[in-house]
């Protein structure tokens, strides 16, 4: 039996892959659910909304809502506006960052009106699809003022149905070309969006576990944020990469349909 309250879920490799839902997922959701369990499912992405990952779950018949999922760009805004409150933010990203950070009485500085650099107390990057020579400056401009440099993650590619197109970490590289600083990531592997997951479900280290299917990725993320970890080989990671890293879970089964049956 898995001694946990709380379970910290990724998504692609343990509840679908692709288009298609993984064994025992539904049955898994809803033995969380039957026994009272607090759940989060974690996501990396840069966006600020959880619609997209929402309809997603719904189409493929996992019943849930927006108050299980939490997204990078979410837990990163969460986390500004609980330490700076009321900050002047120059965001790199697009209009749902910008409408989040407003919800969170925070204050972006981004447009053509008011986008003098010196003004921000913080640099937040996210993924930006107009991101150009003008953004790279202002930010640059920014952080080398003082301004504190926070990514949302650092994945340098973003898969999309036709192949691949540059993701967030690739604007945070450019920026960090220019700058003296490294800039501080809340997105997985770093441990900040678990602990942001940790503190909106009221629940300690100790007692959470992080399920997921990329060792350096899942797994490093939890360790370093102090939380149990559990493997399943359903997705990236085969037991051959097991053996080969150095990377440990706690524990490891095939796929969630293996740990319910644990739990049974």
């Amino acid at each position: 039996m898995l001694p946990f309250s709380t379970y910290l879920i990724d998504l692609d490799g343990v509840i679908y892959r692709g288009n298609t839902l993984l064994p025992g997922a539904q049955d898994f959701l809803s033995w969380l659910q039957a026994n009272q369990k607090k759940y989060l499912f974690l996501t990396n992405n840069s966006f600020a909304g959880a619609s997209e990952v929402l309809s997603k779950l719904q189409r493929l018949g996992i019943p849930t809502d927006a108050s299980h999922v939490l997204g990078a760009g979410q837990a990163t805004v969460q986390s500004i506006a609980r330490r700076y409150p009321g900050a002047n933010v120059y965001l790199v990203g697009e209009q749902p960052m910008r409408d989040l950070l407003t919800q969170h009485g925070l204050h972006p500085i981004d447009d053509e009106i008011d986008s003098d650099p010196s003004r921000a107390s913080i640099v937040l990057v996210g993924l930006d699809r107009t991101f150009d020579y003008t953004k790279l400056t202002r930010a640059i401009l920014a952080i080398r003022a003082g301004a504190r440099f926070i990514a949302i993650n650092r994945d340098a590619l973003l898969p999309v149905a036709n192949g691949i197109v540059p993701g967030c970490g690739t604007m945070v590289a450019a920026i960090e070309a220019g700058v003296d600083v490294a800039p501080e990531v809340i997105g997985k592997p770093e441990p900040g969006l678990f602990h942001e997951a940790m503190h909106l479900l009221g629940s300690r280290p100790d007692e959470t576990v992080m399920i997921g299917d990329v060792l350096a990725v899942d797994i490093k993320g939890g360790q370093a944020a102090g939380v149990h970890t559990l493997l399943v080989l359903s997705g990236n990671t085969s037991r051959a990469d097991l053996e080969r890293s150095a990377i440990k879970p706690e524990y490891v089964y095939q796929d969630v349909a293996e740990v319910l049956r644990q739990e049974a």
